[in-house]
Formats: C-alpha cells, sequence, structure tokens
C-alpha cells in the first residue's frame, strides 16, 4: 500500500465510459504515482480491455473491488448519478477517493461525503482537471501580489453535435445539462481564485438550442460575492469554434489565461504551454489534455500520502456542489417559459 515516502496508489477504477480512457492513460504514463490493481464495469469486454496494460484484475461490482486486499483508492468515472452513491460506498470501505465532477447530484449528498470522509480521516477528492496545469499554478501562487481582485470572466465553449454519452439524452431540466456536466469546470474555477466566500447573490439563465437532450445546452451566470466582487460565466455546447478563456480583473491590472494554457499579465505572457499541447486550440481535438490527467494523479498521490497538494476535497467540493444547486435553481425560476421545455424541431 502507498506511505508517506511516495509508493505508488493501488487504485480501482469504477467506470470505463469515455473518460475513464484519459484517466487509464494517466496511470500508463505515471506509474511512480498510481497503479491500476482493478477494473469495475458491468462490460466484461470493456472492463478486460482496461484492466489487460496494468495486469489488473477484473470486477464485476464494486463491493468485491473494495475488498481487494492492498486497494488504497478508487477513481469514480461513472454517470453523475451514481458518483455520490458509489463515493460512499468507498468512503465505507476505508478507501479514498478520486470521483470524476461532479462529487454528487446535490450539496446535501456531497456534504455527506465530506464529512464521511472527515470522520474517517480519508481523502475525498474531486476531477477537476482543469486545475491541474502550469498557467493556473502560476495564476494562484501569483495572486496575492497583484492587488485587489475586482471580478471575473469565464467563457468556456464547445459544439457537441447531441449527446457524448447515453445518459446525456436523459438528463432532466431540473438535472441540468450543461449547467451539471460543464458548470463545475467554470465554477470550480471562480471558486479557487474567490477564496473561502460564496456568492451574495446568484443569477443564471439557460436555453436549449439542440434537441438531442432535454436540459440545458446554453447558460449565462452571474455571481456577485463579498467585497464587491463579481463573476460571469458562459457556458455553451453549440460554438462552432472551441473557446477557453478566464479572464482576471484586478486593481492593477489584467490576468488572462488563453486556451486553458497561456498565462498573461497585463499582455506580457509570463506561461506557455510545452509543443504539442496547443495544435489547432479553435477545435475539438485540437488541445493535448494528457498533461492535465496526468498531473491531477500525481496530486491525488500526494493528498492520499498527506503531503502538500492542489486537489479541490471535502468540505470545498460540497461548496461547489451548494453552489451548483443555486445556479440550477436559478437557471430553471428565470430562463424565459419557452427557453428550455418545449420540443425543438431540426
Amino acid at each position: 500500500m502507498a506511505d508517506a515516502i511516495g509508493d505508488p496508489v493501488n487504485i480501482a477504477i469504477i467506470g470505463c465510459g469515455r473518460i475513464s480512457a484519459s484517466h487509464l492513460k494517466a496511470a500508463a504514463a505515471r506509474p511512480d504515482v498510481a497503479r491500476i490493481v482493478a477494473v469495475v464495469d458491468r462490460d466484461p469486454a470493456l472492463s478486460q480491455a482496461a484492466a489487460a496494460p496494468f495486469g489488473a484484475q477484473v470486477f464485476e461490482s464494486i463491493e468485491d473491488a473494495l475488498a481487494l486486499p492492498g486497494l488504497d483508492a478508487v477513481l469514480i468515472a461513472t454517470p453523475n448519478h451514481v458518483h455520490a452513491q458509489q463515493a460512499m460506498m468507498a468512503l465505507r470501505a476505508g478507501k479514498h477517493v478520486l470521483v470524476e465532477k461532479p462529487a454528487a447530484e446535490n450539496g446535501a449528498d456531497a456534504l455527506a461525503l465530506a464529512q464521511e470522509a472527515e470522520a474517517r480521516g480519508l481523502v475525498l477528492a474531486v476531477g477537476h482537471t482543469f486545475r491541474h496545469n502550469e498557467a493556473v499554478r502560476q495564476m494562484v501562487d501569483r495572486m496575492p501580489g497583484l492587488g485587489r481582485l475586482l471580478s471575473v470572466e469565464v467563457s468556456t465553449c464547445v459544439r457537441w453535435n447531441g449527446p457524448q454519452a447515453p445518459w446525456w439524452a436523459t438528463r432532466s431540466p431540473e438535472e441540468g445539462l450543461i449547467l451539471s456536466l460543464f458548470a463545475p469546470h467554470a465554477l470550480d474555477f471562480v471558486q479557487l481564485v474567490m477564496g473561502d466566500a460564496d456568492p451574495v447573490r446568484v443569477h443564471a439563465e439557460g436555453a436549449r438550442l439542440q434537441s438531442g437532450w432535454q436540459g440545458e445546452d446554453e447558460a449565462m451566470i452571474l455571481l456577485a460575492y463579498p467585497g464587491r466582487r463579481m463573476a460571469s460565466v458562459h457556458l455553451s455546447y453549440n460554438q462552432p469554434t472551441t473557446m477557453d478563456r478566464k479572464t482576471l480583473y484586478f486593481d492593477t491590472g489584467v490576468l488572462e489565461i488563453e486556451h486553458g494554457e497561456i498565462l498573461r499579465w497585463n499582455d506580457e505572457v509570463i506561461v506557455m504551454p510545452t509543443e504539442g499541447v496547443l495544435t489547432d486550440p479553435r477545435r475539438m481535438g485540437g488541445r493535448s489534455l494528457d498533461h492535465y490527467f496526468e498531473a491531477q494523479l500525481a496530486e491525488f498521490a500526494k493528498a492520499v500520502r498527506g503531503q502538500s497538494h492542489r486537489m479541490p476535497t471535502g468540505y470545498d467540493a460540497a461548496r461547489l456542489i451548494a453552489l451548483i444547486d443555486r445556479v440550477k435553481g436559478s437557471a430553471r425560476a428565470n430562463s424565459a417559459a419557452d427557453a428550455i421545455d418545449p420540443p425543438l424541431i431540426d
């Protein structure tokens, strides 16, 4: 089992859907920090294919995997609606947890997970992958010396021509689509830069522009924070060109992250990605994400070992889900009567 010095963390990966490939690739690239020892999926072909490169054991049930001797942690990469249940099972079995965002579908379940992890002295970490690159690390480290933060703008837009997993199509407007799948990334960034403060006011609007799902695929969010600070978030599944821009306005200047990778302070470039990371960042697939998943896995291993790390964990994760609850509620209350629910005719 992993120790505080640096043995690899023994991990069972739960779920072999689309996002699991990135986690498995990261584990293969970083055998120094993690070892996949078990794979769980209801589809034997998927689990066997995932397990084979690692010589991992294959299980059809989470309970059987959790009983594996020497298992340190689980990585949950299943659909959103089972995250909380599976994370709680793992925590109660005494295992650390890295769960794909969101940690839970509602704030009450997320808080229960945080409390369970705290009571057992375990790590509950959430896969907010886009925290884990040099631009964001440098931003966080430099912020204390940049003066007073006034406002934040986040724009995250892609083009998804229909569901990227079958369960996307069945998400109800109440459960949320882009506000559950995409907003956690953007709002985690806002929470990261706003620190411990929660917004005093939240206003959100949503709309559905495609007919392949039931929930909203376009959203705007406005947040008011203590100290007269503000944040705005634009989310879209309908843009022909990919957009990932984060701008922080200080009383001394502007800090900007473009394409998720290029950090500028008052137009001076501070961080540029390594060669090959950005090939054509305005199109899907034109930006490599491998380094995010590898760094995230390394940070999770640090957390499990009790070392200093950059993972969002426990109560911070629960605060985010509580915020998403407020955002989804605001969108349902404020969006125009015909913005989401009526059928669309293509």
